[in-house]
């Protein structure tokens, strides 16, 4: 399995995550595009936007782990470990049987809390600019899925492979993220059933631990 195709699958299946956590910055998005604005479209350009800035965060991300490695001789592979065991996480928190991979979001808080008067400044999103700025900004939010992604780019061959992995795996959460309150809220009410949490969350385990293995038979020859 490619990083790019399980990048898209994360995204896809990681719904429930996107939802849970963002379902309400995305309604009170919503509710800052003036009526009289086109909202689907400008919905969707903020979508854009939030997959600009993750495609960014993943080349940048890309460029430092490969400068570590080219100047400490390291293995690319213990980071796929990483990656497969913060997947883990997520599959395991989709299916509601632990939050703790949710730790790894406060990382992440640090920096909002410089980067959270830059978004106030743009509001009310009036423009089709501010939406993409916005939705660029959003992209730098703490999320354990995004950070859980961004551990499959910093493995990526290249940072051009690294921001294809993060713009694919945006593209795949846009159903969730795409900024139609009512489309939500019933999205949500499914989402959130217990069969449906662990369905996903199974998917997301099975993904992490074929990595996972894969990668330990590299290391290893199992």
């Amino acid at each position: 399995m490619t990083i790019i195709t399980t990048a898209f699958l994360m995204g896809l299946f990681g719904l429930v995550h996107c939802i849970t956590m963002c379902g309400s910055l995305t309604m009170a998005i919503g509710f800052s595009v003036p009526r009289e604005k086109p909202f689907v479209l400008y919905s969707t350009l903020i979508s854009v936007g939030r997959v600009i800035g993750y495609s960014i965060i993943g080349v940048a991300a890309n460029l430092l782990t490969q400068g570590i490695i080219g100047a400490t001789n390291g293995s690319i592979l213990i980071l796929s470990v990483l990656a497969s065991l913060l997947m883990l996480g997520i599959g395991l928190h989709v299916a509601n049987v632990t939050n703790q991979i949710l730790i790894i979001e406060k990382i992440g808080h640090y920096f909002d809390r410089f980067l959270a008067p830059i978004k106030k400044s743009i509001l009310p999103i009036d423009s089709a600019f501010k939406c993409l700025l916005y939705g660029l900004f959003w992209g730098f939010l703490p999320c354990g899925l995004v950070y859980t992604a961004l551990s499959l780019a910093l493995v990526a061959p290249s940072p051009i492979h690294a921001g294809l992995t993060m713009a694919v795996f945006g593209v795949a959460t846009l159903p969730a993220l795409i900024g139609m309150t009512a489309l939500n809220a019933k999205l949500s009410g499914i989402l959130q059933k217990p069969k449906v949490r662990i369905c996903f969350g199974f998917i997301i385990v099975m993904m992490a631990l074929f990595n996972l293995l894969m990668t330990l038979d590299k290391i290893y020859g199992l």
